[in-house]
């Protein structure tokens, strides 16, 4: 049912804050009423919607399906009994919304995410096949080169049952659990295939944003990211690594708030016909087949405020 990540609605108590930090990540910002949208360079397709208000919190999950796909998930949500509501935001953009079992709102409409431009192939050489023939890999210059996002690839969000999510995303919405560690975790794919995670469910006592991550196009754009945001000031969390779940290479860096940002490259891709075995073991099993520093404990916290609602 559910097809792609179309984008993430965050509600931050300053949006030149918010423009900064994510213009600085490599986002392209414009204004669209008391909004502010963050693309990536050259794709036409939202993927950050920072919303004002008193405290930061993650607002809502926007997914895209087909003309198809989005009936069915409607016949699901009746069927399971799930209250579709009116728009609590105002987005521009029709489609469905309701809450899920944390109380987090999802909003699915039948817009697919944006193909990206064909990209060129990473000048790597390797035994036998010499790409770079009298140039170099690297020169003075490369750090001065600022990193363009190819999109958003996935977010990771607290919940305060982690079966029950799981449930919820997988039998209504047709998602597949990829791997997870037990009630602590779970990573989510969309059931028609692709990268090995859209979505993470990650245990915590409430609600909440743990990071949004960028897909670049390689090893030197990740570091090359987090250095420059290093430069200005923003913290660095976690990395550089390669994660178990995903085998992707990652780095993390905190936004203004306390939530994390991640550069990522090299994530595995699921066919929707793959006899994919999900691994089922400790957080510990799943954080990284290798790291240039443990996690902090302050990594798996939640530092967002616990809703009213």
């Amino acid at each position: 049912m559910i097809r792609s990540l179309h984008h993430v609605g965050v509600t931050v108590p300053d949006l030149e804050v918010g423009r900064s930090f994510y213009e600085a990540v490599g986002l392209e910002a414009r204004v669209n009423g008391e909004h502010l949208v963050l693309r990536c360079k050259g794709r036409a397709q939202d993927q950050v919607r920072l919303m004002p208000g008193a405290t930061k919190q993650l607002s809502y999950v926007s997914f895209g399906t087909d003309a198809k796909g989005l009936q069915l998930v409607r016949e699901s949500l009746s069927y399971n009994g799930v209250v579709i509501h009116p728009a609590p935001f105002d987005i521009g953009q029709e489609g469905l919304w309701f809450r899920d079992p944390s109380g987090d709102w999802v909003h699915v409409s039948d817009t697919e995410s944006m193909p990206m431009a064909p990209l060129p192939a990473p000048e790597l050489n390797t035994p036998g096949r010499y790409r770079r023939i009298g140039e170099r890999g690297c020169t003075p210059t490369s750090k001065l080169r600022r990193v363009t996002p190819l999109r958003l690839g996935h977010l990771i969000k607290f919940t305060t049952d982690v079966d029950r999510s799981i449930d919820f995303y997988t039998r209504v919405l047709g998602m597949k659990v990829s791997d997870r560690a037990g009630d602590k975790i779970a990573f989510l794919r969309c059931g028609c295939g692709g990268d090995h995670h859209v979505m993470g469910l990650a245990k915590s006592t409430h609600s909440g944003l743990h990071h949004l991550s960028f897909e670049v196009m390689g090893i030197d754009e990740i570091e090359l990211g987090a250095q420059h945001l290093m430069s200005l000031g923003y913290e660095s969390a976690f990395g550089l690594g390669r994660h178990v779940a995903g085998s992707n290479y990652f780095h993390y860096i905190r936004d203004p708030w306390n939530s994390l940002v991640e550069y990522f490259w090299d994530i595995d891709v699921i066919p929707q016909d793959c006899e994919w075995q999900a691994i089922d073991g400790s957080p510990q099993d799943l954080t990284a087949v290798w790291a240039i520093n443990p996690p902090p404990e302050t990594f798996v916290q939640n530092f967002e405020a616990a809703r009213d609602d």
